[in-house]
């Protein structure tokens, strides 16, 4: 039995050496150099073991059949589509494997729910009906024995533990049909922005685009950006350039050229905002710009998943061509001014524009023109001046010169007047430079004239806020808008606020050139960035607070004033109009909460238990921290730690733990998961939270306590000796007793087994035992005795050449050993179970008469029984124990009358006082027993037999038990007396007189009983008349006989 699999392994290892079969993992025998060195030998002996192993017809190696799917967990984002890969290998079968997919949602983990199958059209539950119909769900199959399950949009309730099992083909089951996969469905909180504007720009200049892009995913994820343009005849969109998850450039394939020039780059400015940046536009760059952002978290298989991805479209941009006359020293001159004219107090901005080959590497001075007056000139050095008429304009700030490019000049004037109207041209020279840096000015060329009108609307202010009362959370972004409509000139808005006491403080202005000016108290806020004012439209002024506190709230007022400018130079402050909202902070502390619960906190050792904190929380950075305060101790102990920036540190070994995180839009939940819980994970558990503004702890909310209690399991052990419960052995034998498990609590339970004997009158007495471990121990008979496990089950204690003082009971107590998580061994409550081993010295030549004997006496009279052994029975070295015992007439039932020791002691226990007064036990000879009952009466009647056990004494003076005997039925009957025997007692004479005696009294005691009626006296006698018999000893029977 033992050398077959050995065997059979060998050869199968020779089989796998030499065809590459597969191995328990599937994997194929792989040839090293070493093997190539010394294959001929080698190749030549593995042949020869291999004609052996085909020469015997034991069995060979069938390969496992497994099924393979995506390692847990997975986080998909809700919305986004989800792949799952199922694949068997080792199939036995030849035929096409049909797939079922199914699932075990989190809100009802016990219950399987069908999503759709290969092989049955009807499989899906309802759940899922209408989404395979729709095509939302499908399986791809790739092979055979290979498919992909896709779903094109995750919802909520997917979340769950997805099986794809693959149903057998065949009769027989070798291996796993069914594999495993976790699915957490979390919240998409990727969000990608920017603020579109249109661009008009002249092959040769630069662009910068900015893109912000964030997530507030709990796990640990990257992101990833790729800016793509879209001609204006192209259908597809073409990448530019990408930023990606490991921060790593690559351009797209069109652009990689100017890539590696340097004329195209991506940078990461802050956390959330991205900057995309072209040199020497062409005019093939002309299109629509966007930016797409993706969120990545890697499997457990090491691959890279996409969460989610955003795409917004950040510019659409003009490039005109750079038109150049084919001669070199030719040049033209464009002039660029707002279309419809401008209000006053807005921005004139000229743009003039000289196009010519290489400018770069040429000279020019640009005048300004209105009405045919020169503004402003730049020399080709870049040195401004200005007319005398604009001077003081200048020096006000309001009146700009600068070029933007190469190409490009711009006059700027802010705020614009009404005497601003007029016709504008440029005038552009070509200048040359000489030796010493000296410029020779060459022939002038000008723009085209434009008309702007500058023009004065009337006044009509009106100021309107969009909510009067906004509430924010402490710590995140309020914003405050305010609409300004129907002013004449230029608009400056402030801000105030008005706090819960009272006091109205300085917030924020922005003037009506755009500058902010900051109130005293919060200057700091917004030198750190977290007060602004800002502009977004024309109408539209906005106050954003970021890091909002609980001292913000109060009331906002939004001041506008409408400025003009009048002829003699003068701003005047025409109008003025405010609006008012109030603010409500909301404190982190109030509306955070955290709430511990649990399906299950009373389990066995190796449950799982699973943990539940349910966080309600704001829009804050949070951290959860698990704490664990074991049974009996008075502290506490951190298992692990999610921080508010993702991050994980466990403090205690992951391997009885797990982490999950399910977030939702008002709460999120951090469930712990203990995997095989023991005595060591029992105690209280509770969870912490901590909410973060500007990176500084703000707030702590602490769950109630959950206490685990993790108790041992009910001990299922049953066990049973033999071969039989009372074993008869002669001396010098060798005696098996055993001590088989029937059932045990676990089927990784390890036994710790010991045998005991008690000997009569002795107490119970260690002979071997055997620990968990099966390390034998002995208390200093361990030479007599050895204990044997044949199997797991089966436990043999060994007696060799017993003797006598091997008789006894033998008790096989069974101790069961489980293993916790931690390794750690512990032990069950012990069963046992005990059998009976009597050793004959010899056997016995012991027999009784057998034969059926009729006694009869008469009531009173005295009865003997005897009990006889054959002839030859009795010997004198022997010593002898009898039994009686008795039954009644029609009773099948027998009573133990008494028993004689074979040491002579009595033992009459079970017998009434009554009988024990009047019954004789004695041996009259060797080889007789005898019962005398005296003065018998009826109840003494029925069946009398004994039983005598025969014991000798050995070389060492212990008595041994040798055999026994039964004797025939003695049936006694008591006759009761005969009435004609009366007659025979007293004379007629005696009998005569008594009867008149009793005549006498009888009269007597009817007079008296008229006499008291007639007197009216009591109706019942108070007390009792003197009876005939008296209140003495009783009747006295006859003497005994001596």
């Amino acid at each position: 039995m033992t050398g077959k699999p050995q065997v059979s392994h060998f050869l199968l290892s020779v089989s796998e050496m030499l065809s590459g079969s597969c191995d328990r993992s599937g994997s194929r025998a792989v040839w090293t150099p070493r093997d190539r060195m010394d294959r001929p030998g080698r190749l030549f002996r593995k042949l020869l073991l291999l004609c052996l192993s085909a020469s015997v017809h034991w069995d060979t190696c069938q390969c496992q059949q497994e099924v393979q799917i995506n390692e847990p967990p997975l986080f998909r984002a809700q919305g986004s589509p989800l792949t799952i890969s199922c694949t068997v290998i080792n199939s036995r079968s030849s035929h096409e494997q049909q797939f079922d997919f199914v699932i075990y949602k989190k809100s009802a983990p016990e219950r399987m729910v069908n999503i759709i199958s290969t092989g049955d059209p009807s499989f899906p539950y309802a759940d899922y009906s209408k989404r395979v119909r729709n095509g939302d769900i499908e399986v791809e199959r790739l092979s055979s024995f290979s498919v992909l399950l896709h779903m094109k949009e995750l919802l909520k309730e997917d979340d769950g533990d997805f099986e794809c099992q693959t149903p057998n083909q065949l009769g027989t089951y070798l291996g796993s049909y069914s594999a495993k996969t976790t699915v957490n469905v979390i919240a998409d909180t990727l969000s990608v922005s920017s603020t579109a504007t249109d661009v008009t720009k002249t092959e040769g200049e630069s662009l910068v685009f900015e893109c912000q892009m964030s997530t507030q995913t709990f796990q640990h994820t990257h992101l990833s950006l790729t800016w793509y343009l879209q001609g204006e005849s192209d259908s597809q969109v073409q990448p530019i350039i990408s930023l990606d998850k490991d921060l790593t450039v690559r351009p797209g394939k069109a652009f990689e050229s100017r890539y590696t020039s340097g004329f195209i780059s991506v940078d990461k400015v802050d956390e959330t905002t991205y900057k995309l940046e072209i040199s020497k536009l062409q005019v093939t760059d002309q299109g629509k710009i966007s930016c797409e952002g993706s969120e990545w978290i890697q499997d457990p298989d090491r691959s890279w998943y996409r969460l989610g991805q955003k795409n917004v479209t950040v510019s659409s941009v003009q490039v005109q061509p750079l038109i150049v006359d084919p001669n070199m020293d030719s040049f033209s001159v464009q002039v660029e001014s707002p279309k419809g004219g401008v209000r006053e107090g807005e921005v004139l901005q000229l743009k003039c524009t000289v196009e010519a080959q290489k400018i770069q590497e040429r000279y020019f001075s640009v005048a300004w023109l209105k009405d045919g007056r020169e503004v402003a000139h730049m020399d080709p050095r870049g040195v401004v001046s200005i007319s005398q008429e604009y001077e003081a304009r200048d020096r006000e700030g309001e009146m700009k010169v600068w070029k933007s490019s190469n190409r490009d000049y711009v006059l700027f004037i802010k705020p614009v007047r009404v005497m601003d109207t007029g016709e504008y041209q440029c005038r552009v020279w070509k200048e040359e430079k000489g030796t010493g840096g000296v410029f020779t000015q060459g022939r002038s060329q000008d723009s085209s004239v434009e008309r702007v009108a500058v023009t004065v609307p009337e006044s009509n202010l009106v100021v309107t806020v969009p909510s009067a009362a906004v509430s924010v959370t402490q710590g995140s972004l309020l914003q405050l808008a305010c609409q300004v409509s129907g002013a004449k000139g230029q608009v400056s808005v402030a801000w105030q606020h008005r706090s819960d006491k009272g006091t109205t403080v300085d917030v924020i202005n922005l003037s009506r050139s755009g500058v902010m000016e900051p109130g005293a108290q919060y200057r700091q806020r917004v030198q750190a960035g977290n007060v602004r004012a800002l502009r977004p439209t024309a109408s539209n002024f906005t106050l954003e607070i970021a890091n909002v506190l609980l001292t913000d709230s109060g009331v906002y007022r939004c001041t506008a004033t409408d400025w003009v400018t009048e002829r003699d130079d003068k701003v005047k402050n025409i109008d003025s109009k405010l609006q008012e909202s109030t603010v409500s902070v909301v404190s982190l502390d109030s509306i955070i909460s955290a709430s511990l619960k649990s399906r299950n906190v009373r389990v066995t050792e190796n449950d799982t238990v699973e943990l539940i904190c349910t966080v309600k929380r704001p829009e804050a950075p949070l951290s959860v921290t698990w704490k664990f305060q074991p049974t009996g101790t008075p502290s506490q102990a951190d298992i692990v730690l999610l921080t508010h920036n993702g991050d994980i540190t466990w403090f205690k070994e992951l391997r009885n733990y797990q982490l999950r995180v399910q977030a939702q839009a008002e709460e999120t939940r951090v469930v712990l998961r203990i995997m095989r819980a023991s005595a060591s994970e029992a105690g209280a558990y509770q969870c912490v939270v901590d909410a973060f503004l500007q990176q500084v702890q703000t707030s702590r909310k602490l769950s109630n306590k959950l206490s685990v209690i993790v108790s041992r399991p009910e001990s299922s052990l049953s066990i049973a000796t033999g071969p039989q419960p009372l074993l008869e052995h002669d001396a010098n034998s060798d005696v098996r007793m055993e001590c088989r498990i029937l059932k045990a609590t676990s089927n990784s339970s390890r036994f710790a087994v010991t045998w005991q004997l008690q000997r009569p009158g002795e107490k119970n007495q260690t002979v071997v035992s055997m620990d968990h471990d099966s390390v034998l121990s002995d208390p200093g008979e361990a030479e007599r005795y050895s204990l044997r496990r044949h199997d797991a089950q089966l436990f043999e204690l060994l007696v060799p050449r017993v003797e006598t003082r091997d008789s006894g009971q033998y008790h096989c107590l069974v101790e069961e050993w489980l293993q916790n998580s931690h390794g750690v061994w512990y032990s069950l409550p012990a069963k046992s179970d005990a059998l009976e081993l009597v050793v004959r010295s010899k056997r016995s030549g012991l027999s009784l008469l057998k034969s059926n004997l009729e006694v009869s006496t008469a009531e009173n009279e005295q009865v003997n029984v005897n009990c006889t052994m054959e002839a030859g029975s009795a010997l004198p070295s022997s010593h002898y124990s009898v039994t009686w015992f008795f039954a009644k007439v029609n009773a099948s039932a027998k009573e133990t009358l008494g028993k004689v020791g074979h040491d002579g002691v009595l033992d009459t226990s079970g017998l009434a006082p009554e009988l024990l007064e009047r019954i004789r036990f004695y041996r009259p000879a060797i080889d007789t027993f005898s019962l005398t009952i005296q003065r018998v009466c009826v109840e003494d009647g029925g069946e009398y037999s004994c039983e005598v056990a025969e014991y000798q004494t050995d070389r060492d003076g212990n008595v041994m038990y040798i055999g026994s005997s039964k004797s025939g039925i003695t049936n006694v009957r008591v006759l009761l007396p005969d009435p004609s025997s009366l007659h025979s007692g007293p004379s007629g004479t005696t009998v005569t007189l008594i009867i008149l005696a009793l005549l006498v009294v009888i009269l007597v005691i009817v007079v008296l009983v008229l006499s008291r009626k007639l007197q009216h006296q009591s109706a019942t006698l108070k007390k009792k008349s003197a009876s005939l018999w008296m209140d003495g000893k009783p009747l006295t029977p006859n003497p005994e006989e001596e």
